[in-house]
């Protein structure tokens, strides 16, 4: 899903840790972005794999075009979580 015009109002802290799943190296941050909506100001939290935000090239204060994954997780222990990711243009589904 592609949202236009939101500003990087913050770039969290590059966290990383072993996948337990996978035993891969993970890395990622947690950015805090800003848009106009309906209601006026709003505000959402996504998580982006480090590498990809390399790639991307963007910084805090920034106002761009970004593609967020959005999807709910449900955990072998019963937790449900959503995950809101940015991801590249390339992998956005359909």
């Amino acid at each position: 899903m592609k949202f236009q015009n939101v500003k990087i109002i913050t770039v969290g802290d590059v966290r990383s840790g072993i996948s337990q799943s996978t035993g891969k190296p993970w890395a990622s941050r947690t950015i805090l972005l800003g848009f106009e909506d309906e209601t006026g100001e709003s505000y959402l939290t996504a998580n982006v794999d480090e590498d990809v935000w390399q790639r991307l090239g963007l910084e805090q204060g920034q106002v761009a075009d970004v593609r967020l994954r959005m999807r709910t997780r449900r955990f072998n222990n019963g937790y449900v979580a959503n995950d809101i990711r940015i991801i590249e243009p390339k992998n956005e589904m359909p």
